[in-house]
């Protein structure tokens, strides 16, 4: 981990897989979380078991002659905008602005902007807060 302000919970079985994570103050992480590559503003409040990629092409699967654990990928430090709560369950893969509320169980694949709530696999924009 990069950073990680004492001001913080983390809970039970959180895995952080990727070791240029931040986590800002006052954020809460619920049990049985996987952090990936990312940085995670003040104030935000993720639920039980988010997850969040470091982006969406961790993986290459093109060459079908080539296993895909050996065709690569690329990893993308995702952030997580200020004073957001992302829902139980959400799998998050793009960044996702300040102020925003991200369903239970949505799947973000495209940059949330801020002021969204966003639900749904994929996940759309339902309202915004402003």
């Amino acid at each position: 981990m990069t950073s990680c302000d004492r001001n913080c919970a983390i809970s039970f079985g959180t895995i952080f897989s990727q070791v240029d994570t931040e986590i800002g103050k006052g954020v809460y992480i619920g049990p049985c979380c996987n952090i990936g590559s990312c940085k995670i503003e003040d104030d935000c409040t993720l639920g039980s078991g988010v997850h969040i990629m470091s982006g969406r092409s961790q993986h290459y699967f093109d060459d079908l002659h080539t296993p895909i654990r050996e065709q690569g990928g690329i990893f993308e430090k995702i952030t997580i905008g200020k004073d957001t709560w992302i829902g139980n369950g959400s799998l998050i893969m793009a960044n996702v602005g300040k102020k925003c509320v991200i369903g239970a169980g949505s799947v973000v694949t495209k940059d949330v902007e801020e002021f969204s709530v966003v639900a749904g696999n994929p996940a759309k924009v339902i309202k915004k807060r402003i």
